[in-house]
């Protein structure tokens, strides 16, 4: 094992269960003790994106960053209350820092694709019923299952690339594979959620449903994943940053999940406004 993927592992062990005992726990804590860990773990993500974006487009940090993380940080604890008080944030500070920045278009650009994801994490985490948790967490585990299925079967298999101009290693098998560990988590975690939100009792539908939405998310993570190389292709970058070992930087671990968890949060907000009846 190089050391390379050594760092890897190592850092997802630590950052994979802290994710996981906030989502879990966050609503008992901030019930109990008022203290919204689940907010203020989006905060913080936001707070590195913002970082990450403003260092990779300007290649040194201004006051453009701050005013993005005030941003980002109103959106994270706003939206449980009023998420479309969240999404103006969104929109005004999109058009002063685009103002700000003297009609910086790309720096602009980072608001909506920074906060929006936040806004939809939150969003899913705080609407009502006690399912909310376990939507967050499955969304989390589809999006973790898709990537290490692309690099076990992408560096496994090989076979044609899918788009070697944006990203030289990403190839068909693992997308395949990616698609196909995101439906088998879903389908295991639709077994381990025991109940149907409708009906009360898992029933087959109910487990499709969950295994199908992890497929179409799986692609939706991988289309977020090529968005981001495309970038940094087009800034002539590696990595977002060297924050986390193994992994680069913050986009380079979350930039399917922006994606994914924005998709998913649309789904929602179409199914209980009965859009799909």
């Amino acid at each position: 094992m190089n050391s390379q993927l050594a760092k890897r592992i190592i850092s997802s062990f630590v950052l994979a269960p802290m994710v996981v005992a906030i989502v879990w726990f966050g609503k008992p804590i901030y019930e109990n003790f008022s203290i919204p860990a689940y907010s203020i773990l989006l905060a913080v993500l936001g707070t590195g994106l913002c970082w990450e974006w403003e260092h990779m487009i300007s290649r040194n940090i201004t006051i453009n960053a701050l005013l993005m993380t005030l941003s980002v940080c109103l959106c994270a604890f706003l939206t449980p209350d009023n998420p479309s008080f969240a999404l103006w944030v969104v929109g005004l500070s999109t058009a002063f820092i685009f103002w700000k920045s003297r009609f910086n278009i790309a720096l602009a650009f980072g608001v909506p694709y920074i906060c929006l994801p936040v806004v939809s994490l939150s969003y899913l985490y705080f609407i009502e019923g006690s399912i909310s948790r376990d939507i967050v967490l499955w969304l989390f585990f589809v999006v973790w299952a898709t990537d290490i299925g692309a690099y076990l079967v992408g560096t496994t298999v090989r076979g044609p690339k899918i788009c070697p101009r944006i990203s030289p290693n990403k190839t068909w098998s693992g997308l395949i594979g990616g698609v196909g560990f995101a439906m088998l988590v879903a389908f295991l975690f639709a077994l381990w959620m025991g109940n149907d939100p409708q009906e009360g009792s898992v029933n087959i539908p109910w487990r499709i449903l969950l295994t199908i939405s992890a497929g179409i998310l799986a692609v939706v993570s991988q289309v977020g994943d090529f968005f981001e190389s495309f970038i940094k292709r087009q800034l002539d970058l590696k990595d977002s940053s060297n924050l986390i070992p193994g992994h680069g930087g913050l986009f380079d671990r979350v930039d399917g999940l922006l994606f994914a968890a924005m998709g998913l949060a649309l789904f929602v907000l179409c199914f209980t406004q009965g859009w799909f009846s």
